[in-house]
């Protein structure tokens, strides 16, 4: 294979030059070029910071409410109405009453739950049959 010398070929011209004095007058011709008074700010700038704090407020009000709805909303529902097992385990631990005491004050007839309770003898037979402490109950009366 022949030697390749750079030199000794014949190079293809490229088709484009730059001018004579180009990169030594092109700093001046740029300042000439550039407008003698200083620009004054008539543009109006809207800062992008301006915005972040506004979407950022908006998604802290929205978080703060998401955290109070339910909060609120737990506190003004609590049920202030106690429930018959607390009513139940007050009167056998603080009081002196006892259960035949307790059960001789109330009348019958008033007692809602007696009136809105009615139990055939099927239902109280199946209640009494499939109860396994039946026997305890029967023990201790």
């Amino acid at each position: 294979m022949k030697a390749f010398k750079l030199e000794n070929e014949p190079r293809i011209k490229s088709g484009f030059k730059t001018p004579e004095g180009y990169h030594g007058t092109f700093s001046s011709k740029f300042l000439e070029n550039l407008p003698k008074e200083e620009i004054t700010n008539n543009v109006k700038v809207v800062s992008i910071y301006r915005k972040r704090k506004t979407i950022l407020i908006a998604i802290a009000a929205v978080l703060v409410l998401a955290i109070m709805i339910p909060t609120l909303y737990t506190a003004e529902t609590k049920n202030n109405e106690l429930d018959s097992a607390t009513i139940e385990n007050y009167l056998a631990e603080e009081s002196n009453i006892n259960q035949y005491e307790l059960i001789g004050e109330t009348e019958l007839e008033s007692n809602k739950i007696v009136n809105s309770t009615k139990l055939e003898d099927e239902t109280l037979e199946d209640i009494l049959v499939t109860n396994p402490n039946i026997e305890n109950l029967v023990i201790e009366n």
